[in-house]
């Protein structure tokens, strides 16, 4: 009995435990109960302002769990989720840290989407039994925390499109259970935490979009459950870790927008469950590895601008699930492989911009499933094949070398919406070819041989763009044309069309851009063209228009760019100008017009057109030069506020410069030459901060030069005051000014001293103070403008005798004291400058005997020599003769006044371009100790084509140290060597270290050549910058320069060469903008490739002007024989100069002479001989001797002589554009029928 007691009383005890126990956890229960309720008033009491929102947190009849975006247990009232993302408005409130942090028992928290801004706080990561964290799409900002840690269960964390900041936490590491990462679009930076590794369980990792760097961890390799994998737009570098075949799960990988370098790894193709692979913008080399045929289930290949050289690997076509195919902007050559034939599921195949040659298969008609084939710009030649191919909505195989007449059966692709045809040889009439083409939106057929007229159809088509610029299409518009209910863009630029523009242009009401520039067409401007009320632009440039300008095509009110120039225009500019208030480029240059300039025409040029607009490539250029305004400039024109080039010269225009011109802020080049202007030649209060080009010679102006120049216009390089009235001494602060590259204040009438300060500027290249006063004498500080390329002094008064630093202007090229009083003695050092290529000493009052040219540097051993006469008169014959000094003269040319600014943009800008390379050096020892300079860098984001990139052994190792053996070319400023790399040749031209001119050949070839691509301009494969040394990389040409081989050559040769070098320099002038002037075009810079194809080349002297620009101002360059004539009087380089010194190209090629030494025949020179050869009826005997007896040739190259000698005509108006001697050249191809 006792024992039963005992028993019960234990039973008894017990149950009292388990009593007490379940009480005190109805109590924690109920107490989580009450603290989770309680922390979701508070959460709601946070968002009052936003009852709105979330109107049934507000609602008093409903349970906090039934809440919107509240999920409780089951077992009871405690908060497991809180999901915020579907909200009807964003919060737009600070983070809540102070109270989410306290639900213990949540496991899912997702607040995307509400603008939630701040930062997250220590006690935000107290979870411990969250696995969903989302805080997408917010604007959180600061570091996350090594205390993530503290999430444990946390399976998903989301923190897309915010403003974190830093690196990731080691402590990352630590969260195991993590399935995904996604922390795209945010600032985080740093290298990744090696501990990312540890993630065993992870499946997704998104760090795209944003600053991480360095190396990919190796231990990434350890994620083998990984599917999906994107570092999209960081800046990771170094190799791809080669262990990334241990991610064989992987469906998604994306390594875009980095800087990774090395080979794409082999392995890379043993992930075989990729879908989807995207190496696209990265520092790759090498070629792709062929075992990628390996991944079977591939469907999208994308790997654009990757570096990518040598053949596209055959195994590609295994892939029969591929769908996208990118491998555009990379270094691929060989052919298309036969082995793409079985693609089956081809969508889209980009290989554009690469070095692909042969054929364009036929067996491109098997892909029944493809949408688009771009395969422009690369070396694909032979006929277009016929394209049976029902989804094919965009072509383009524009820059190839296609040619052959298009066929009809193109518009078998009855898709077809898109067809880039241009820059190719195709030739023949269009006629009827695209009459099927039912869907065609874009056809662009430009720089092409097509002739014949332009057909009608097209009006019928729903094109809405039609591009058939620089072809040979002749006759009339048709005005079937004009019927079109969709066409947006026309060009028809640089073509032989002729006739009036029809009035019924005006039905063409969608019309956006008309361009029919460079044509024949004659008549007046119908008034009908102001119905147009979507255009914004019009170019009708360089035709043979005449009448007034119709006020009516000022009812045009979208327009934004007006070309009218190069035609016969004649009147006034019409006020209704006024009507134009989007205008911000107006060119009406070279016409008749007349009258003062409106006080309207600033209604315009007064807001910036929007950057997302296609046809707008500049805009804040007002050009009205070469016209016969008169009056002076409105005071209105102080509301051109967007101007920065204003072209007034050539006109009658008097008064003085407006004070209002001053309120121009963006105006960077100010030309009023030629005029008739007067006042003080800047006027009072006159500030203008970005001013840059400052041009008023031949004027009228008087008083002197303001001494607060240099302070009001701080920026200015070129200052051209020449040709006026203007009186009084040159100002103490004269040199002063750091940016000024260009002075001119000659035929003036200043007087005083000429005083160069100690701190005085180093970049000025030219100063010509010749025809004024000026006295005193001349000291050393003159060689303080160490700089100094021009510097003549003639005709003044100086005296005294000539200081010995004259000698320390290392880059002087041209020297003229002539016409002075300068005394004896002579320093004879002068004339030992290197470089040196003009001198002119005579006319002073120097003792003894001197050289008065630097011809004969002997002459200074005062007093043991006499000058003979028979010296003298030929130097006085040489000097008269004038064309031969003077051209000499022109050698420096003026330099271009913003060359100082695109030297410094240039030479300073951080390169975003792929070329790493170390110059040319005499030995592998001197190399080593350059490679420990920082390379200068050059940004080459706006190159045509992607660069070539080397290293500093491969150039050593090509060239055997620079040995002589292979140096194929010497000039003025640089050397070129053939080197020989795996697979190819190039020339490296190594430019003179140090030497200033070398620095510009650099600058302007790398602003010219290397940003453009034509089948006639030798490319430029790549540069390098180290310390003081300038490299510039090209295709070899394996035949060399012209003027080598010319007489070598059979005639059909000659005019192959003829035909493609004027389509090249062409391309410069008119077909790329802004236009390019050459200046130094001659047979030796014009090479041959294998095939005897022309590549111009030698850019080191060119400019770049503006598309509406006619000249560059600047002293000017080129090569004796080759100068056109005006440019001994005018000082500016232009286009038909390039034009004349290719006509005397045109006329070695005809003749078999020389450019010069035609004995004593008008001049010497070539153009002279031949001038005076048709004069006196002996035009058979021009041609060249050893083609006598071929008469098939015979008409050909008559009619090539009548184009040579309108380019070489004295009178640069007369001179053809090089459109206009393509077209030229190509009749006398096709009338002489051979």
């Amino acid at each position: 009995m006792t024992s039963l007691l005992e028993k019960w009383n234990s039973y008894c005890v017990l149950i009292i435990i388990l009593l007490v126990c379940f009480v005190n956890q109805l109590s924690s229960i109920d107490i989580l109960h009450n603290d989770d309720i309680q922390l979701l008033n508070d959460l709601r009491d946070s968002f009052i302002d936003r009852r709105h929102i979330i109107p049934s947190w507000f609602d008093s009849e409903t349970s906090p769990c039934n809440w919107t975006g509240i999920k409780c247990d089951d077992h009871g009232p405690i908060v497991i989720q809180i999901d915020l993302s579907k909200l009807i408005s964003p919060l737009n409130l600070p983070f809540p840290n102070h109270i989410i942090g306290k639900f213990k028992s949540l496991k899912h928290l997702n607040l995307s989407h509400c603008a939630l801004t701040g930062e997250i706080h220590p006690e935000f990561w107290e979870f411990d039994n969250l696995e969903i964290l989302d805080l997408s799409y917010n604007r959180l900002s600061g570091i996350l925390r090594p205390d993530i840690a503290k999430l444990k269960k946390l399976k998903y964390i989301i923190l897309d499109d915010n403003s974190f900041v830093g690196s990731l936490p080691n402590t990352f590491g630590q969260l195991t259970e993590l399935k995904e990462i996604s922390l795209h679009s945010n600032s985080f930076s740093g290298n990744l935490p090696e501990e990312l590794g540890n993630l065993n369980n992870l499946q997704s990792l998104d760090l795209s979009n944003n600053m991480f760097s360095g190396d990919l961890p190796l231990r990434l390799s350890n994620l083998t459950e990984l599917l999906y994998f994107t570092i999209q737009r960081n800046r990771f570098n170094g190799v791809l870790f080669e262990d990334i075949g241990s991610l064989k799960k992987l469906q998604i990988l994306d390594l875009s927008w980095n800087s990774l370098t090395g080979k794409v790894p082999k392995e890379i193709s043993m992930l075989t469950n990729l879908t989807y692979l995207n190496l696209a913008q990265n520092d790759f080399e090498g070629e792709l590895p062929s075992s990628i045929g390996s991944l079977v289930n591939l469907v999208y290949l994308v790997a654009p601008n990757t570096g990518l050289i040598g053949n596209i690997p055959s195994d590609l076509g295994k892939l029969k699930n591929l769908q996208i195919i990118d491998l555009s902007f990379n270094l691929l050559s060989g052919t298309l492989p036969d082995s793409f034939a079985g693609l089956e599921s081809i969508n889209s195949l980009l290989l554009n911009s690469n070095r692909l040659s042969g054929t364009i298969p036929e067996w491109i008609s098997n892909w029944k499933k493809v949408e688009s084939i771009l395969l422009s710009e690369n070396n694909f030649s032979g006929n277009l094949p016929h394209l049976n191919l029902p989804s094919l909505s965009h072509l383009d195989v524009s820059s190839n070398e296609l040619s052959g007449s298009l066929s009809e059966e193109i518009c078998n692709a009855r898709s077809l919406l898109r067809l880039m045809l241009s820059k190719n040889n195709f030739s023949g009439s269009i006629d009827g070819i695209f009459k099927n083409c039912l869907n065609l939106t874009d056809l662009i057929l430009s720089e092409n041989n097509i002739s014949g007229e332009l057909p009608s159809y097209l009006g019928e088509l729903p094109i809405v763009t039609l591009e058939l610029s620089k072809n040979q299409l002749s006759g009339t518009i048709p005005d079937k044309i004009w019927e079109s209910k969709t066409l947006m863009e026309i060009s028809l630029s640089c073509n032989l069309l002729e006739g009036s523009l029809s009035g019924l242009v005006s039905n063409v009401s969608s019309l956006r851009r008309l361009q029919i520039d460079n044509n024949l067409l004659n008549g007046t401007i119908p008034t009908s063209i102001g119905k147009l009320q979507n255009l914004t632009n019009l170019s009708l440039h360089g035709n043979k228009l005449t009448g007034d300008i119709p006020y009516e095509l000022f009812d045009c009110t979208k327009l934004i760019s007006l070309d009218l120039g190069g035609n016969k225009l004649v009147g006034r500019i019409p006020k209704s100008i006024s009507q134009l208030k989007l205008l911000d480029n107006l060119v009406l240059s070279d016409n008749r017009i007349s009258g003062p300039i409106p006080e309207e025409i600033c209604y315009g040029f007064q807001k910036v057109p929007l950057p997302d607009s296609e046809f707008i490539q500049h805009y804040g250029m007002l050009d009205l030069s070469y016209n016969e305004l008169s009056g002076p400039i409105p005071s209105s024109i102080k509301h051109c506020i967007v101007l920065k080039e204003l072209y007034l010269q050539g006109n009658r225009l008097n008064g003085s410069i407006p004070e209002e011109i001053a309120s121009l802020d963006n105006l960077t080049l100010l030309d009023l030459s030629y005029n008739s202007f007067s006042g003080s030649v800047i006027p009072r209060l006159f500030s203008m901060r970005n001013l840059q080009g400052l041009i008023l010679s031949h004027n009228r102006f008087k008083g002197s030069i303001p001494d607060t120049i240099w302070s009001t216009i701080p920026s200015l390089a070129k200052l051209d005051l020449s040709n006026n009235f203007l009186t009084g001494q040159l100002p103490p602060s004269l040199f002063s000014v750091q940016s000024l590259t260009y002075f001119d204040i000659s035929m003036n009438l200043l007087s005083g001293p000429l005083a160069v300060r100690l701190e005085s500027t180093s970049t000025l290249l030219v100063f010509n103070a010749s025809h004024n006063k000026l006295s005193g004498t001349l000291d050393d500080s003159i060689s303080n403008l160490t700089s100094l390329s021009v510097l003549d002094l003639h005709k003044n008064l100086f005296t005294g005798s000539l200081p010995l630093s004259l000698s320390n202007l290392a880059s002087l090229r041209y020297l003229d004291l002539s016409e002075n009083g300068l005394q004896s003695p002579f320093p004879c050092n002068i004339c030992t400058i290197e470089g040196l290529l003009y001198a002119n000493f005579s006319v002073n009052n120097f003792n003894g005997h001197f050289p008065e040219t630097c011809a004969d540097v002997k002459e200074c051993n005062l007093g043991q020599r006499h000058i003979s006469t028979s010296k003298l008169n030929s130097l006085i014959l040489v000097f008269s003769v004038g064309s031969v000094l003077i051209f000499l003269v022109l050698l420096i040319g003026l330099v271009k006044w913003k060359m100082l600014k695109r030297e410094s943009i240039i030479l300073k800008n951080v390169a975003k371009g792929k070329l790493v390379m170390t110059p040319e050096v005499t030995s592998s020892e001197v190399l080593l100790v350059k490679k420990t300079k920082e390379p200068l860098s050059i940004n080459v984001a706006t190159f045509e084509h992607s660069l070539l990139r080397l290293k500093a052994d491969d150039i050593l190792s090509a060239t055997r140290n620079f040995s002589n053996s292979y140096i194929i070319g010497d000039g003025g400023y640089g050397t070129v060597y053939r080197a020989s790399l795996p697979g190819r040749t190039i020339a490296v031209k190594r430019l003179n270290g140090g030497h200033l001119h070398g620095d510009r050949e650099f600058l302007a070839e790398m602003e010219t050549i290397g940003k453009v691509k034509h089948e006639n301009l030798v490319p430029l494969l790549g540069y390098c910058v180290f310390a003081d040394e300038r490299f510039l990389i090209y295709e070899y040409m394996e035949n060399g320069s012209l003027d080598f081989l010319v007489s070598t050559l059979d005639w059909p040769t000659r005019f192959k060469i003829c035909l493609g070098a004027a389509r090249g320099l062409a391309f410069l002038h008119h077909g790329f903008v802004p236009h390019i002037i050459h200046r130094d075009i001659k047979s030796s810079n014009i090479l041959l490739d294998k095939n005897f194809e022309p590549r111009v080349s030698d850019f080191g002297l060119a400019r770049i002007i503006s598309a509406c620009e006619s000249h560059v101002s600047t002293v000017l360059a080129g090569t004796f024989g080759y100068i056109p004539p005006e440019y001994g009087q005018t000082m500016v380089a232009t286009t038909k100069g390039d034009v004349y010194s290719f006509g005397v190209v045109m006329l070695e090629l005809v003749t078999g002479r020389a450019p010069t030494g035609q004995g004593d025949v008008e001049g010497g020179n070539l153009v002279g001989w031949v001038r005076w050869m048709v004069a006196n009826g002996r035009e058979d005997e021009i041609l060249d001797p050893i083609f006598s007896g071929g008469d098939v040739w015979k008409d050909q190259m008559l009619r090539v002589l009548a184009v040579a000698r309108c380019c070489t005509h004295d009178e640069p108006w007369i001179r053809p554009t090089m459109c206009e001697v393509v077209k030229l050249l190509k009749q006398a191809k096709m009338k002489s029928g051979v």
